[in-house]
């Protein structure tokens, strides 16, 4: 029973994903966590889901009385073995849609745990700059691999310095326009944005009189590392910043190639 919670996962990320879902499977592997199987579950992604719930409740109706108590909500990245054993037991009875939710929970959970992992891994002091702990966040959009965010602010007088990475398609996309057009790489007018090259990956940097430099940095198949600096003196100092990040490293993280 044990084993067959895994082929569930296995085919998640081995079959429905790209091939970064590959390095992932195998960071499972290491932690002891798979145990092959040869049953296929094509099952759990042909049903209708049927399970009556809804993802937009209706708010219930307000009495007129001002909320002045209440601490938030208690956020918790999902379990993952939890849920693959939650998985487990719904195809076991056949509810396929209990069973893609379950999954889908516990790719969410293994997104966060590389996300924070990444987080753990970076500087915490950039220039001069300290990390603001309560600023860091993981957002996982559980879209394959391709949703998954991570930021960090480091702040100090009037500076400050945050970074961005992940796998963002919208934002990969325009800074992939920007990379592939010759019109970007030059010219003889003023311009607020450039191509440039950041440890041998090419980049584009922007200057925003408003919210200073940005520095954006495509890697891998389909991540991106985003430096935005306030109050950077220059294009050099900026630069010389985002050199404390090793982004080999974050692609290694990653799983990209």
């Amino acid at each position: 029973m044990k084993a067959r919670s895994h082929i569930v996962i296995l085919f998640l990320l081995g079959i429905s994903f790209s091939g970064q879902s590959q390095s992932l499977l195998n960071k499972l592997k290491q932690k002891g966590e798979d145990k092959l199987i040869q049953k296929t579950v094509d099952a759990v992604f042909g049903e209708d889901d049927n399970s009556g719930t809804t993802n937009n409740p209706s708010s219930p109706t307000s009495s007129g009385t001002t909320n002045t108590k209440g601490s938030g909500l208690i956020i918790e990245p999902p379990d993952v073995v939890k849920n693959i054993e939650e998985a487990e037991t719904a195809f076991g009875t056949k509810n396929y849609s209990s069973a893609k939710y379950a999954l889908r929970q516990a790719m969410v959970g293994i997104e966060m745990e590389i996300g924070e992992s990444i987080l753990k891994s970076l500087p915490t002091s950039v220039d001069g700059l300290q990390m603001d702990p309560d600023a860091d966040k993981v957002t996982s959009m559980s879209y394959g691999f391709v949703g998954l965010t991570m930021e960090r602010r480091y702040t100090g007088k009037d500076k400050e310095l945050q970074v961005t990475i992940g796998n963002n398609s919208a934002l990969l996309g325009a800074v992939n326009m920007m990379i592939s057009g010759g019109a970007y790489a030059s010219s003889s007018t003023e311009q607020n944005y450039k191509q440039t090259t950041f440890k041998g990956y090419r980049s584009v940097i922007q200057y925003d009189e408003s919210s200073g430099y940005t520095l954006s940095v495509p890697f891998g198949q389909s991540s991106i590392m985003v430096v935005n600096g306030i109050n950077y003196e220059s294009e050099p100092a900026i630069m010389s910043a985002a050199e404390n990040f090793d982004i080999e490293k974050i692609k290694s993280e990653l799983g990209e190639k």
